[in-house]
């Protein structure tokens, strides 16, 4: 059984304000230096601990990786919570993505990066396809 639409709603109401509240917790604290040593560690892991990453895959890749990997819960609630569609959805994402690297470079001792909004999007696109994809299955029943 379905829950209501009003539980529905309020539910990624909440999601979308501890997302938010913990991004601006992440994207503008300094934990700089802590998230690149998690992309080396992460690297270390599937490169040499369990050796499944292929030879290509460096740090970076793992940093973009987590980039798109934070941003498909925003994909998500933003899909829930307007009804957008999934360009919409990644669009307004990318610009706020964009907003916070520039908050970064400007106010906080980060680096902001093109490419951080580029899988930040990417990420949000994921979120709300799932979305869309879910909806339509939905509606084909």
């Amino acid at each position: 059984m379905d829950a209501p639409q009003g539980v529905r709603s309020r539910a990624a109401y909440a999601v979308l304000l501890l997302g938010a509240l913990g991004f601006v917790v992440l994207l503008l604290g300094p934990w700089g230096t802590q998230l690149n040593r998690l992309t080396v560690r992460l690297y270390v892991f599937f490169r040499y601990d369990v050796a499944i990453a292929p030879d290509w895959a460096l740090p970076e890749h793992y940093g973009a990786l987590l980039n798109v990997v934070l941003f498909v819960p925003v994909g998500v609630a933003l899909a829930l919570l307007t009804g957008w569609s999934w360009w919409r959805v990644a669009l307004a994402a990318t610009a706020g993505s964009a907003l916070v690297e520039l908050a970064q470079a400007t106010f906080v001792d980060r680096v902001g990066s093109v490419s951080d909004v580029v899988a930040n999007g990417l990420g949000a696109l994921v979120g709300a396809a799932v979305v869309m994809g879910v909806r339509r299955l939905r509606a084909r029943r």
